[in-house]
């Protein structure tokens, strides 16, 4: 028989600013990351879609986890995990993701990424810089 792991992996922006709460079993920090999606349909429009997902931390991580705020670029792995809620007596399910990694990413925004590689081009190899982490 196999044995299939629950991993989720995202990457997106903090929605809000991350929320510390202390509860009987710890503290937890929540959280909601959006992820951003966009296309060129069939017809050459541009189309966008923004998908969020909730994000729950509890443990070691809630300390850094608390300290991100609204618009930071993240990564998020963890499990996901079914709940559900009643509104108006309809039962709705719900799915968040219980985080084990989360890292904070910095990235260039695409044209300044296309206009640096186009100068590297232009450059004799013996003249460019090489960036590191």
């Amino acid at each position: 028989m196999a044995n299939f792991k629950n991993n989720a992996h995202i990457e997106g922006n903090i929605g809000k600013d991350a929320v510390l709460k202390t509860t009987a079993n710890g503290d937890v920090v929540n959280f909601s990351v959006a992820v951003n999606e966009s296309w060129t349909d069939r017809n050459n429009n541009k189309q966008t879609s923004t998908d969020w997902f909730d994000i729950q931390v509890w443990g070691a991580l809630t300390k850094f986890a608390a300290t991100l705020t609204a618009g930071t670029p993240v990564i998020v792995e963890g499990k996901m995990k079914p709940g559900s809620y009643t509104a108006e007596g309809v039962t709705h399910k719900t799915f968040s993701i219980r985080a084990d990694y989360i890292r904070r990413i910095a990235y260039m925004a695409a044209q300044e990424e296309q206009e640096e590689q186009e100068n590297q081009d232009a450059e004799p190899v013996s003249q460019r810089q090489v960036k590191t982490n």
